[in-house]
């Protein structure tokens, strides 16, 4: 159990979320001038100046999905979250069926760590579009987040693990490419005991990136509580080497000096090969 609480404790430190070519300002068409203008303060880093500019438009420009969805980015940029959830609801009013607004609201509560109503709005937002890769690893880190929150923890990190295996079939990612995608997905089963699932998750994201200490780490541990203890005495090794030393590790690498000895005194074999 100690070791579960611990590599659960690092997952959280982690991050679920992946890159994506996804643009809030480039996923509404504004062809008011006022709000071109605006539009150009918020890629120039001026959300104060595009808020002053929206909140002084003429009344029809003022009040419309396009104003109130570049207020509410704005306010994000600013770091004024409710504001800004109150301007994606705003926005979401005009036009219910926005998939920007719902995900940039789902992303506003994920940082207020309102978990459960962010999943809310990927829901909503996955519901719009199925294939919408962010939607799919931001929910999967809500739920990871939400863990503990919920009468069923461990389903919720079982529907987490179905979100990233679909970001991983959406974005067209091969193991060569997915480090991210690959190394949460081991942490997951890491979590969920499916130790050898971890193992051959750790082994594609070795794939993408060698040279990556903590993965040698998990992988290191998912070996181990595998009982593969030879490649667990590895992988711990290798993370050493490039400078990733947990506090568990003296202990993973004193109970595997324990099995060594015994096997070489003893004979007998306590892991698999």
């Amino acid at each position: 159990m100690m070791f579960r609480q611990f590599f659960f404790a690092l997952l959280l430190a982690g991050s679920v979320k992946g890159q994506s070519d996804y643009n809030p300002l480039r996923s509404v068409a504004v062809n008011q001038p006022y709000l071109l203008d605006a539009l150009e303060m918020l890629r120039y880093g001026n959300p104060e100046g595009a808020i002053k500019h929206i909140r002084n438009a003429p009344e029809q420009t003022a009040r419309s999905f396009e104003a109130e969805f570049l207020l509410g980015t704005a306010y994000r940029v600013q770091g004024k979250i409710s504001e800004a959830i109150e301007a994606f609801s705003r926005a979401s009013r005009y036009e219910s069926m926005s998939l920007p607004a719902h995900f940039e609201r789902g992303n506003c509560y994920l940082i207020k760590k309102t978990f459960n109503l962010a999943v809310f709005d990927y829901d909503r937002v996955l519901l719009l579009d199925s294939t919408f890769v962010p939607a799919y690893n931001n929910r999967a880190y809500a739920r990871i987040r939400n863990y503990g929150e919920n009468g069923m923890p461990l389903q919720q990190l079982r529907f987490a693990r179905k979100d990233m295996e679909k970001a991983l079939h959406f974005s067209g990612k091969e193991a060569s490419q997915g480090f991210e995608y690959y190394f949460n997905l081991g942490l997951l089963d890491l979590y969920l005991s499916e130790y050898e699932t971890a193992i051959v998750s750790f082994n594609k994201a070795v794939l993408s990136e060698e040279r990556v200490a903590k993965l040698y780490y998990y992988r290191g541990a998912a070996h181990f509580l595998a009982r593969f203890y030879d490649k667990a005495r590895e992988d711990f090794e290798a993370a050493e080497l490039l400078g990733f030393v947990s506090e568990q590790t003296p202990e993973f690498l004193n109970v595997l000096g324990l099995i060594r000895k015994h096997e070489e005194e003893t004979g007998q074999i306590l892991g698999k090969k």
